[in-house]
């Protein structure tokens, strides 16, 4: 198992469970009361412990943007997992919240190929081309 896991993905996709079944994971919901810009700021930090690591919320595309834009070289994970398949009907906030999640993980999705993270996806998107990620 990779030492250092984030798991993205729209709100009710099962990244809490998913998470919380690999190991002890860390939430990205308990540091939303600093507010969007400085919570994806403080989880981007966590990306420079050496692992092991799990890490999980819809912030995490935000926080892995901000590790790449000031880090130009290294991952800041070993593997990252984005799913993309509510559970249950989402609210209208959280549909907006589910564009944004899979717009930045598209905009980083290929700078974490190129710098060698691994990427995961749920079945749901695996070769259909909605929020297309590759898997090495």
């Amino acid at each position: 198992m990779p030492q250092r896991i984030a798991i993205a993905g729209i709100p009710k996709s099962g990244k809490t469970t998913l998470a919380n079944n690999l190991g002890d994971a860390i939430h990205t919901d308990d540091f939303i009361h600093l507010g969007w810009s400085q919570a994806s700021k403080a989880i981007s930090l966590l990306f420079e412990k050496p692992g092991p690591l799990i890490i999980e919320g819809v912030t995490i595309p935000r926080a892995l943007r901000k590790w790449l834009q000031q880090n130009p070289k290294g991952k800041p994970v070993d593997q990252a997992i984005f799913l993309n398949t509510p559970h249950i009907p989402l609210s209208p906030g959280q549909q907006r919240m589910a564009k944004g999640c899979r717009t930045v993980w598209l905009a980083i999705l290929p700078e974490l190929l190129k710098r060698g993270v691994v990427i995961g996806e749920d079945e749901s998107t695996k070769g259909k081309g909605k929020c297309h990620t590759q898997s090495k």
